[in-house]
């Protein structure tokens, strides 16, 4: 995001122009990193001030986040010294990246008080200080010499900007001599390492600027003019979207390719960009998040399935025992205790072989042979038990693959928080306590369509799958993708006849919603609701069915069918 020093120059002025008289309602901290000022002026917004380093910022939004039961220690400071306050200026301080917002308060004695609001937007070290009378009163993110090492930031020490570097500004007088004193091979490194007002991609597009104001070649002071005219410009914001990611600039930047977007305040501008960016990190996080507790328990199980195999490979030669038993038992007329081996005849193999089999030799020949019997009884139960659990860990990691498969294929905050409600039920996740209480559940969120009159019902996760087999009539038809995870979907027939065009169409949506999406033909598998059963045991979604035909189609989603 370029917000270089020319750009916070012209947010501050448009910051100023939108919150000043603004006076403080509340006083919220999404996060560790996040202070939003609800202020009121005519009507209710929201005072942005973030300090994360791929988001600093001080914008204005009507958006709403959700914020932790207990406030943290510096919300709760900002409530008690600002809640009431009005804002009196918004500036730029020490021609540098700060933000300075100034408040007048009344104290509990009921005497003015003046306040300030130091957000300094720079990158990792972002940060925002609480200040009376030039003595910090609280800081978003602490460390005893500050982010950057460099000053003390400690409650009741003396508020001092952050050092500037050697740079100079575009508007100061030595600025001229910079650019006249440059050769003819002029670039935007030179810039950025001349001036602090501009990002690389700033200096980018006035390198581009400089370039085409000097056809015949490099004119240092018609340079410094072009430079200083493109600092002075007046916003007209624009966002440009180059496919991969968007971001916001005070002007339309020629030197940055990608579909553009114009706005007519930088702070709308900005807003939009951040908040899109903010929302994906917050998706890939929670896609992370639940991703590690699928990750965790299937590692668990994958060592119980290395652990069960290996017993499995140990029991194969569980006949061997039977057959020293039996060996033992019909010849022990040749053997006698105190012999540790005996070589026996195989009558059971073709060509009556000879078999060698060790012996204890404190034991009788009766009771070597009760010895192998019990051997082979017990490799028989683990053989039988590891067999049985091997599969229900299968189940399980199948089971947990449609999970998986649910998350890919999720697009709202409402579908991960039903997939985050199946991995509690599961046991993965724990509750939080009082999470829901005193709420009332909410309605699943079901993809549905509508074909030639027909109500129909795709479910994007396990729990919805499951309620919606619940909700469904026995003469209802169901759908799911043969061999494949899918949704499961659930045409309402209503008691009538399902014209076969309606069926493909099911079909086909179908067989989007599913791991076969990118294939042509595509079985689907198609019954009544009657003939399908739900599988017993805590998975949900899982089902088995009968009586079903199969249609094979390409997948399409049938954008045009969807409702509202």
């Amino acid at each position: 995001m370029p917000q270089d020093l020319i750009t916070l120059k012209k947010i501050a002025t448009r910051l100023s122009e939108t919150i000043k008289g603004a006076k403080v309602n509340k006083v919220l901290q999404p996060d560790a990193f996040e202070i939003d000022l609800v202020l009121y002026q005519k009507s209710a917004f929201r005072l942005i001030i973030n300090t994360h380093a791929k988001f600093a910022r001080v914008s204005v939004s009507h958006a709403e986040k959700k914020n932790p039961e207990v406030a943290p220690n510096f919300c709760m400071l900002l409530r008690k010294h600002l809640t009431g306050a009005e804002i009196t200026s918004v500036d730029i301080v020490n021609d540098d990246r700060v933000i300075c917002i100034s408040f007048d308060n009344l104290n509990d004695f009921k005497e003015s008080v003046s306040l300030r609001l130091y957000a300094e937007i720079m990158g990792k070290y972002s940060n925002l200080f609480l200040v009376k009378d030039g003595k910090i009163l609280g800081m978003l993110r602490t460390l005893p010499q500050g982010l950057d090492g460099k000053r003390v930031t400690l409650v009741g020490a003396q508020y001092k900007f952050p050092d500037k570097s050697d740079k100079i500004s575009i508007f100061d007088e030595g600025a001229k001599a910079v650019f006249t004193s440059i050769s003819s091979d002029f670039s935007a490194k030179l810039l950025t390492s001349n001036f602090y007002d501009f990002a690389p991609v700033t200096a980018t597009e006035i390198e581009r600027l400089i370039l085409d104001a000097s056809p015949c070649g490099y004119d240092g002071e018609k340079a410094y003019k072009t430079a200083l005219s493109f600092a002075n410009l007046e916003c007209d914001p624009v966002v440009i979207d180059d496919g991969i990611k968007a971001d916001f600039y005070f002007t339309n930047y020629l030197s940055v390719f990608g579909e553009r977007t114009k706005f007519s305040d930088i702070l709308t501008a900005m807003e939009s960009v951040y908040e899109r960016a903010e929302k994906s990190m917050e998706t890939a996080n929670t896609i992370r998040s639940l991703n590690s507790y699928i990750n965790a328990y299937k590692n668990k199980l994958l060592k119980k399935v290395s652990l069960l195999s290996d017993r499995i490979s140990a029991s194969q030669n569980l006949e061997d025992y039977k057959l020293y038993g039996e060996l033992i038992t019909s010849q022990c007329y040749l053997i006698k205790k105190g012999q540790t081996e005996a070589v026996l005849t195989n009558y059971t193999s073709e060509g009556e072989t000879l078999v060698k089999i060790s012996l204890d030799e404190n034991l009788t020949p009766q009771q070597n042979a009760q010895k192998y019997f019990k051997a082979y009884r017990k490799k028989k139960n683990t053989l039988s038990n590891s067999q049985a659990q091997l599969a229900e860990i299968n189940g399980e990691l199948e089971y947990l693959s449609t999970i998986e498969y649910s998350i890919s294929q999720a697009n709202s905050n409402s579908d991960y928080e039903e997939i985050k409600q199946e991995l509690i039920m599961l046991g993965l996740v724990k509750e939080q306590k009082g999470r829901n209480k005193n709420k009332k559940d909410k309605p699943l969120g079901f993809i549905e369509y509508e074909i030639d009159g027909f109500p129909l019902l795709v479910g994007k996760n396990n729990l919805q799958n499951d309620k919606l087999l619940s909700l469904a009539d026995r003469s209802d038809i169901w759908f799911h993708v043969k061999n494949y995870h899918s949704s499961h979907l659930i045409l309402k027939a209503g008691g009538k006849t399902i014209p076969s065009n309606v069926l493909k169409a099911c079909a086909e949506i179908c067989a989007h919603y599913s791991q076969a999406k990118g294939g042509v033909k595509v079985e689907v598998d198609y019954t009544l609701r009657k003939f399908v059963k739900k599988q017993g045991g805590n998975r949900l979604g899982g089902v088995y069915y009968t009586d079903q035909q199969t249609i094979v189609v390409t997948p399409d989603k049938h954008e045009e069918l969807k409702k509202d």
